[in-house]
This record gives C-alpha cells, sequence and structure tokens, in this order.
C-alpha cells in the first residue's frame, strides 16, 4: 500500500529534476560532447544478448559517432556473467536506482535526442547482423575453466558437441510469479524436450555430444543410457557455462527461445524447431528454421500456410501480431514431432559438412523467402528453412501443391 504512492511521488520528482537541471544541461553541452542515455534490456537473456550485441554490432558497421559518449543502465541481468562481458565494450552502469531514476525519465527523454534506445526492430537488423562479427570474447582464465567443466562433463578438448533447448513455463513462472497469467498465455510456445531426444541421439552417433540447455526446466531429460547426451540444465547449470557453452557449440538446436540468442551473438548457427510465425525467419543466413504447422480451429485440421496467411493470420502486413493472442483467432500452430526436429538436425549438419543441396531443395528455399518473408528488407539474409521440412511438408506450403481434399495425419 506505500510502495504505490511512493512511486508516484519518486516518479514526480525524479521528472521534475530531468525538466528543470539535467535536459538544460544536456542542451547545453550538446554543441561540444554528445551525451546519450539509454537502458539495457537485462531480466530475459535473449534480449540482454541480442539487443546489447546488436548496438554494438552497428557501431562495428558505421564507426563510432564523434563527441560522443552512450551511458547505459541496468539491473539484476539474467545473466550476470554475460552482463559483465559487455561492461567491457560498453558504459554500463549496474545500479538499481539508476535504473529506476532513467525509466522514471524515459516518457519525456525518449523524445529528445538525448534518448539511445537499444531497439533490434528496423530494416537494417539482418544486414548488419550478416555483415558484421562477435565482438565478445573469453580471456585465458575464462577457457580454462570452461574446458575444466566440460571435462568435469565429459567432454574432451578435441570433442565437439551441440547444446539443445525445449522452451517449457517453469522458468517464467518462478521468476515472476506474480504474472502467471501472462504466462499461461505464452504457454503456446513450449515444446516438449523428449522430441529433441531423436536429434541428440544422431548427434552422438555422428560422433558429438548433446547437452541440453536451460535455466530453469520442468522436469530433468529422460535418461538414455547415452553418456554423450548431457542433462547440463539439471546437473552442471552456471551463469558461466550457459554463455561458454552457447559460444563454443557446433551449433544451437533450438525451440525459438532466448537462450539460443547467445550463440547467435558469438556467430555460431542456430537450427530452430517449432518456429513461429510462418513469416518470420533467424537473424543469419546459415541459419535454420522449421515453421510450424498450422490447425484451423474450427475444422480441426492441418490447413496450408497460402490458406491461414490469406485468411490474415500472421500474413506480411500483420507479422508483429502479439502471439499472446493467436489462441483467440481461426488457427493455431502445431508442435512438430520428433521426426522433424531430427531432420532439422540432419540438415544442419549437413549445412556445415558442405554437403550441396538439390536444385529442388534450393528452388524451394527461395520460393518460400520469396513467398513468405518478403516483406522484410533484406529478407535474402534471413535464415533458410530446412530442405527435408520442405520437401516432406511442400503440399501444405506452396499454393500450387496443396491439395485440399487431401487427409491429414496430423
Amino acid at each position: 500500500m506505500i510502495r504505490k504512492p511512493a512511486g508516484i511521488i519518486f516518479r514526480f520528482f525524479a521528472k521534475a529534476a530531468l525538466v528543470v537541471f539535467v535536459l538544460p544541461l544536456l542542451y547545453l553541452v550538446e554543441p561540444f560532447h554528445r551525451i546519450r542515455l539509454g537502458l539495457m534490456y537485462t531480466q530475459r537473456i535473449g534480449h540482454l544478448a541480442f539487443n546489447t550485441d546488436y548496438f554494438i554490432r552497428k557501431q562495428q558497421y558505421f564507426g563510432a559517432p564523434p563527441r560522443t559518449t552512450f551511458l547505459f543502465f541496468g539491473w539484476d541481468p539474467a545473466n550476470k556473467f554475460l552482463f559483465d562481458m559487455f561492461k567491457k565494450h560498453l558504459n554500463v552502469f549496474e545500479s538499481r536506482w539508476g535504473t529506476r531514476l532513467l525509466s522514471a525519465w524515459r516518457p519525456i527523454i525518449k523524445r529528445t535526442r538525448f534518448w539511445e534506445s537499444m531497439t533490434c526492430i528496423e530494416p537494417l537488423r539482418y544486414f548488419i547482423m550478416n555483415n558484421t562479427e562477435a565482438t565478445l570474447s573469453f580471456t585465458e582464465e575464462e577457457e580454462k575453466r570452461g574446458r575444466e567443466l566440460l571435462s568435469e562433463m565429459g567432454v574432451g578438448e578435441d570433442d565437439w558437441f551441440v547444446c539443445f533447448h525445449a522452451r517449457d513455463g517453469k522458468y517464467l513462472r518462478q521468476w515472476r510469479p506474480d504474472q502467471t497469467d501472462t504466462w499461461v498465455k505464452t504457454d503456446f510456445r513450449n515444446s516438449l524436450i523428449e522430441s529433441y531426444i531423436p536429434a541428440a541421439e544422431y548427434i552422438s552417433s555422428r560422433g558429438g555430444f548433446a547437452i541440453r540447455m536451460g535455466a530453469i526446466v520442468e522436469k530433468p531429460l529422460p535418461e538414455t543410457g547415452n553418456p554423450k547426451i548431457i542433462d547440463y540444465a539439471s546437473k552442471f547449470r552456471s551463469d558461466f557455462m550457459d554463455i561458454y557453452l552457447c559460444a563454443k557449440c557446433r551449433f544451437f538446436l533450438s525451440s525459438s527461445s532466448g537462450i539460443d540468442y547467445v550463440s547467435t551473438i558469438f556467430d555460431k548457427p542456430i537450427a530452430v524447431g517449432n518456429f513461429f510465425p510462418h513469416t518470420v525467419s533467424y537473424n543469419r543466413e546459415f541459419d535454420l528454421v522449421i515453421p510450424r504447422l498450422i490447425k484451423s480451429v474450427e475444422h480441426d485440421r492441418i490447413v496450408s500456410y497460402p490458406e491461414a496467411t490469406g485468411a490474415g493470420f500472421y500474413a506480411a502486413a500483420s507479422a508483429g501480431t502479439d502471439s499472446r493472442n493467436y489462441e483467440k483467432k481461426k488457427f493455431r500452430y502445431q508442435l512438430h514431432d520428433a521426426d522433424d526436429t531430427l531432420d532439422l538436425c540432419k540438415d544442419m549438419i549437413d549445412r556445415l559438412e558442405g554437403n550441396p543441396l538439390s536444385e529442388d531443395s534450393e528452388t524451394f528455399q527461395k520460393r518460400y523467402a520469396d513467398e513468405y518473408l518478403s516483406h522484410h528488407a533484406h529478407y535474402q539474409l534471413l535464415g533458410k528453412v530446412g530442405p527435408r521440412f520442405l520437401s516432406k511438408y511442400k503440399h501444405l506450403i506452396f499454393s500450387d501443391n496443396f491439395n485440399k481434399e487431401e487427409p491429414s495425419s496430423r
């Protein structure tokens, strides 16, 4: 009862100080040196990783603006080690009250030249991500620490490994239990960890290790009896190793969750199963995705992408539709089964080993991009759809291959 009025009073005096003292001072200094203020996205690891890295990559590509100092504030980061890595490249103040103060200022200061938003939703996003290089690196001591911890997990210096992750609901519910009603609306984004086990077995059969990621998970990985399939999330997890594993893996097999962005900022390939919406893709052209299939709520059947987008479901013009409200619409996204995830894993390994695509696969990938992704700037640079997925479901993906009378087995 006390905190709410105290917050109102704090924001009032904070805004008054901004208008009376801070903004006049910033305008006074502007001709000689530019000061820009901003907040880091710290509470979710995907935003902490990608938004911050994207800001750094823009400066890498365009160069740092002259006579300009950027000052960022952040607090309670989702991963402290990653936060500290970024502090080596940016002027970041880890301050609870500084973050609160800048949050109070934001409604006013964001209308001025002095605000620097760490947004990554802009036309140049895919161009920048495909034409810059990773900036973060580990010290010799951190490299030694990472190798030692890998050894404790049974992974040797000459071994390769793949990280994999299936999003579930426990992390959000434990992180912010007061917002459970909100998290329920996002549960459709979750995947089943069991559907990733055949892919993990395949990685093992090719000589690699499969390491299950996750900060807080609903259940341990089912026992496989395979020492090369490691439940890191349940047995070994730490802030440091979250970042080290994502940075050193051969690729990340994901379910469209924030943790895979850590691999992205280290320029590691991402293979994303159960991806949505089908009118978006991942950030770099060597990434692979398999979009979820779409089901009609009214008729309880799988429908084609042309039918769903024709009815306005995540069509190009509305690709940013609030995903939390998607169940109110006529269609729902359908989870892939383990075979589809396994195919995605095989596609990525083929890609990394330089195995050429068939002529049909190249044609399908280009056509998919032209039909479903061309509303994005530089869409040719987005992640490609897995060739096995395109071949298997082409009758549901491309309008001239879709037979409305064909019964669905899913």
